[in-house]
């Protein structure tokens, strides 16, 4: 009888071992589709603030321009002079290699 219970026993564990497997293995598939939906979320999130840190950006930019672009109208000699100073010291920082 005692071999009886043994087989038994084996039997069992081995039915017991199965079924772990089985859990595991969907515990790790779980895990890992979890995973995967937090990483695109938070990758769209992302997106997201960048699209909208690049449009403010542009807007942002547009009316430096604007801005430059009205000065410029105004006052067009000084703009000029302005411009020739910045190429001469450019010119000059360069040239010096």
């Amino acid at each position: 009888m005692g071999q009886e219970n043994l087989g038994q026993d084996l039997e069992a564990l081995r039915e017991d071992v199965t079924k772990l497997r089985s859990d595991l293995s969907q515990l790790a598939k779980s895990l890992l589709d979890k995973g995967k939906s937090e990483t695109d979320t938070a990758k769209d999130r992302v997106m997201e603030e960048l699209m909208s840190n690049l449009r403010s950006a542009r807007d942002k930019s547009s009316g430096a321009v604007g801005s430059v672009e009205h000065k410029i109208q105004e006052k067009p000699l000084m703009s000029l002079l302005i411009a020739f100073v910045v190429g001469l010291i450019l010119g000059k920082l360069f040239d010096s290699r």
